[in-house]
């Protein structure tokens, strides 16, 4: 008689030592499930069912034979196994546990053990399940009846932490992967427990403390080996946002141990736009593993590139407003708490989006070149799309702005220590809106709020002979009041694509 037990492990693990080996030892860790834990199980569990039934502490010789059958019928069968495939043993967890009062610098508290919990992740879901082929002759429809009744009160399954669901069931369930044999190889067969054929219950009754018991192999019991099935090899599926249509904004949150200071705001968003770049270069050559340098693109691939980079094919700037992308750092309090990936004239497409949201998935950097980057790491968390964008990217028209970055002038306004008045801050703004078309750009009043920092700027790659006196200039705080409400998004000067002169609405 052949029967089929499926076997489930609610929390996803399975908690289990082999029998009689110390835990720091284990080599394997019980996988498969022994036999012999589940036969130990299932007569603990005949006791609790007999008690339950009214026979007490003391069943009678009737109840006892029964038990003897079940016993005999259990030990002369033979097991196999379909283990799930994506089962991998845990990494081990170590605790303290209490033990017996003792004397520790003159107070009485409790000593301590350490122990290591072994256990193997196995997955919650029906794909999860354990299936048990038990098949022998001794089995009759009364005593397969007998075990049901000791399946359903098993609540635990190894360690107490194992809560386990396991029943016979009557079909016939996959193919077995996983058979026991007295052969040990291949040299990745793993020993398992499994009863004697003529094991008796006082064999299977036994505590460990016994001395029939404080053996490898206890009475009873004999060694054989499984041959666990081959795991398939595992990929990570990437938790993409799905893809947005009409998307001209994205937000990504910060998370930050130091917070970034507003002079390295250009060294934030250059190198996550760096990060952007190598990944939509992966994606228009096909993924290949090195990722080719722009020259080494094809022209087609260049021009796939373009609103990225900000340059054709030919690598001309491109022309006309809002064409290539921008990044922004925007500030709450003070306090960095968003990069924003913005393009005002076209939308960005499914392979922009996917290259923006790879990038994310890595730490960025805010640390100055030749310091110790790993000291002041970036973590970066995509927002959904239902996050509505700040003050300034929503299109809400405002009179009053005020500076969130520091505004860098494009030009010097000041020759030899003394000003240019023709290129003077204010008329620098003023020249820059009216080139940006914004209304009302001659009258607008400029002002400054406190007094002017250093930051670092963008240079580009062709100037790098000279980043290091272009590197830093002088950034201002500003305020602008227009006649009439004027629609954002506003940023003006130098590195204004790469967050600085970042304007938010004041009240």
């Amino acid at each position: 008689m052949r029967l089929v037990l499926r076997q489930s492990f609610p929390l996803g693990r399975f908690h289990a030592t082999p029998w009689r080996i110390n835990p720091f030892d284990d080599r394997f860790g019980e996988w498969p499930p022994s036999p012999w834990r589940l036969v130990r199980a299932v007569v603990a569990r005949w006791y609790q069912w007999r008690r339950e039934d009214g026979a007490g502490a003391n069943p009678s010789n009737e109840d006892f034979a029964e038990l003897e059958a079940l016993i005999r019928a259990l030990c002369a069968s033979d097991y196999a196994f379909h283990l799930p495939a994506h089962a991998r043993r845990g990494s081990p967890l170590r605790q303290y546990f209490p033990t017996a009062l003792e004397w520790k610098a003159a107070m009485k508290t409790y000593g301590t053990s350490l122990a290591q919990d072994n256990y193997w992740c196995v997955p919650p879901t029906e794909d999860g399940d354990v299936w048990w082929f038990i098949e022998g002759e001794n089995w009759t429809t009364g005593l397969a009846e007998a075990l049901d009744r000791c399946l359903e009160r098993i609540a635990y399954f190894g360690r107490a932490e194992t809560l386990t669901h396991i029943r016979r069931v009557e079909e016939a369930g996959p193919d077995p992967n996983c058979t026991l044999t007295e052969d040990a190889r291949p040299s990745s067969a793993v020993p398992v427990l499994v009863p004697q054929k003529a094991a008796r219950r006082e064999d299977i009754e036994r505590v460990t403390q016994e001395d029939e018991a404080a053996r490898d192999i206890p009475q009873g019991a004999r060694r054989l080996y499984a041959a666990r099935p081959t795991r398939p090899p595992t990929r990570e599926t990437p938790n993409r946002p799905p893809m947005r249509s009409n998307c001209h904004l994205i937000q990504i949150a910060l998370g930050w141990a130091v917070a970034p200071e507003p002079r390295a705001v250009v060294r934030l968003t250059a190198r996550f736009r760096s990060a952007v770049l190598k990944e939509q270069r992966r994606i228009v050559s096909n993924g290949s593993e090195k990722v080719p340098s722009w020259t080494a693109l094809s022209r087609d691939m260049r021009d796939r590139i373009s609103h990225m980079t900000g340059k054709d094919a030919d690598g001309n700037p491109l022309r006309g407003p809002r064409r290539h992308t921008e990044f922004f750092v925007w500030w709450t309090d003070g306090q960095p708490t968003r990069l924003l990936v913005w393009r005002g004239a076209c939308s960005f497409d499914e392979d922009e989006q996917t290259a923006i949201f790879r990038a994310a998935t890595r730490d960025i950097s805010w640390a100055a070149a030749g310091s110790d980057a790993s000291a002041w790491k970036i973590k970066l968390v995509p927002l959904d799309a239902a996050v509505p964008p700040p003050s300034g990217f929503d299109e809400r028209p405002a009179a009053n702005w005020e500076a969130l970055t520091p505004y860098v002038p494009s030009r010097h306004h000041l020759r030899g220590g003394k000003p240019r008045p023709a290129e003077a801050i204010e008329n620098q703004v003023r020249r820059e809106l009216r080139l940006r078309g914004v209304p009302g750009a001659d009258q607008v009043s400029v002002e400054e709020f406190t007094k002017p920092t250093w930051v670092a700027v963008h240079v580009p790659r062709r100037e790098a002979a000279a980043r290091s006196f272009l590197g830093d200039r002088r950034g201002y705080w500003l305020r602008l009041r227009f006649e009439h409400p004027v629609p954002g998004p506003l940023r003006l000067g130098h590195s204004s694509s790469f967050g600085l002169g970042l304007f938010g609405p004041a009240s």
